[in-house]
């Protein structure tokens, strides 16, 4: 197999006339503020997380139509085309490396995986490495093409305002090595970096601490695959009549060689983006997005938004020369795909979490973006799973009504010709839980 480039924040080419599918569902009235993406830190599972799997059925898919583009209405194409293997609780996985090897956590325990995460193993631990158990809980795990392990260590407690660090693996994991320590927050599974060859970008995040003027708002960079990191953004603060400043999402857009930042909440949502690897920066002409974006992915003629705000769904930025920027708010398209909620008469108060894209030789390309609901809702329980081969289109696979399953997080698949399949894993319930599925069957299809 040819070696293929992909990330879990990034995007390519799409091939938009190998997926037509029937499905588009009426338009209904809806969409309502999300939920300012604060999570909600639960108590740790026991390293002796059950291995058990259930099965579930497979919902009824929707019969192909042919082989012509797709014309959507603003809304996700409910085609549900996810194959689901099994479900399971069983613990918290992050990432999947070019080799399919997943990398999760339990605590301050690093944990590996090589059968899609139906077994895993502890491979290090950062227990008493720093006073305090919170100082050490893993809060993501980042690993680079070179095969670098990059953890996110720390900045979990006192209502999330301890600091946390970035931990670089000693290559036999007999020990590892601080390459940054935030001024203020963390990181988190659920956005906020991207790998991209030997370019890595992180963002802090966490609750902002407004009475001693401490925000998590740094952008940290590496390019030589994770061995260090500069700070290469303070996101400009705006106001404290709102429920945080920090930063929610980054992305290397390889199509224009640029970063982009995505900045909450209320008055201080901004985005941001630097062409010059964080040399200089520009941003929008107004604060105060009222969707804060909380994932960005940049496709070859696109740049999507998955957002935190009214309506739930994607922004649109389209661009005919990937070197195009916008000015203002106005340049993305608002309300691009809206999610609604048709079955319950509730609000989905959901937001976009951590994106899956691969980019295959061939041009062709796959993102898929778990909405998961807003712990800090007591009446909000639904998470959906939306994807698309454009970022125009988008297709929704997956839909869970169940507030014990928060989905947060999307591995796989690796390629077209790899194995097809795909993990979508809760990382922030106490037991954790994933979806062990297939991959779309637009995307099998030649």
């Amino acid at each position: 197999m040819d070696r293929r480039q992909f990330l879990a924040g990034s995007g390519l080419a799409a091939c938009p006339c190998c997926i037509a599918l029937a499905g588009c569902v009426e338009g209904s009235d809806g969409g309502v503020p999300g939920g300012n993406a604060t999570e909600t830190e639960t108590p740790e599972p026991t390293p002796e997380e059950s291995d058990d799997a259930t099965e579930t059925e497979t919902p009824e898919e929707e019969e192909f139509e042919g082989d012509e583009p797709i014309d959507h209405d603003g809304r996700p194409i409910t085609d549900y085309q996810l194959e689901v293997n099994a479900e399971r609780r069983n613990g918290h996985v992050f990432w999947v490396d070019l080799d399919g090897v997943m990398y999760g956590r339990s605590g301050p325990r690093l944990l590996r995986s090589e059968d899609w995460w139906e077994s895993h193993e502890v491979i290090y631990s950062f227990a008493n490495q720093r006073e305090g158990y919170n100082s050490n809980i893993i809060q993501s795990v980042m690993v680079t093409d070179a095969g670098r392990i990059l953890c996110g260590v720390g900045g979990r407690g006192n209502e999330f305002k301890e600091t946390g660090r970035i931990e670089l693996l000693d290559e036999d994991l007999e020990g590892s090595t601080t390459v940054y320590e935030f001024d203020y927050g963390r990181t988190t599974a659920s956005f906020g970096h991207s790998v991209y060859e030997d370019i890595v970008v992180i963002g802090s995040y966490g609750r902002s601490d407004f009475e001693n003027d401490r925000h998590p708002d740094e952008v940290i960079l590496s390019t030589d695959g994770g061995e260090s990191f500069e700070q290469v953004l303070r996101a400009e603060f705006q106001t404290a009549d709102a429920a945080n400043h920090h930063i929610h999402d980054v992305e290397y857009d390889p199509f224009a060689e640029r970063i982009w930042v995505t900045v909450g909440d209320g008055g201080n949502a901004q985005i941001y983006w630097s062409d010059d690897l964080g040399d200089s920066w520009d941003h929008l002409e107004e604060y105060g997005i009222r969707e804060q974006p909380t994932q960005v992915a940049a496709f070859r003629n696109n740049v999507v938004f998955g957002t935190d705000g009214n309506p739930d769904g994607i922004m649109r930025f389209p661009r005919d020369d990937p070197n195009e920027a916008p000015e203002s708010i106005e340049d993305i398209g608002r309300g691009h795909v809206e999610i609604h909620d048709e079955e319950h008469n509730h609000e989905m108060r959901m937001y976009a979490r951590r994106r899956w894209h691969v980019r295959e030789d061939d041009g062709r390309e796959l993102c898929i973006i778990p909405f998961g609901y807003s712990p800090m809702h007591p009446d909000a329980r639904e998470s959906v799973v939306l994807a698309s081969v454009d970022g125009d289109a988008w297709f929704e696979l997956y839909r869970v009504d169940d507030r014990e399953k928060l989905l947060t997080n999307v591995m796989g698949p690796l390629s077209r010709d790899g194995d097809l399949r795909t993990l979508i894993s809760d990382s922030a319930r106490n037991d954790g839980f994933q979806i062990d599925a297939t991959v779309p069957e637009f995307w099998k299809q030649e």
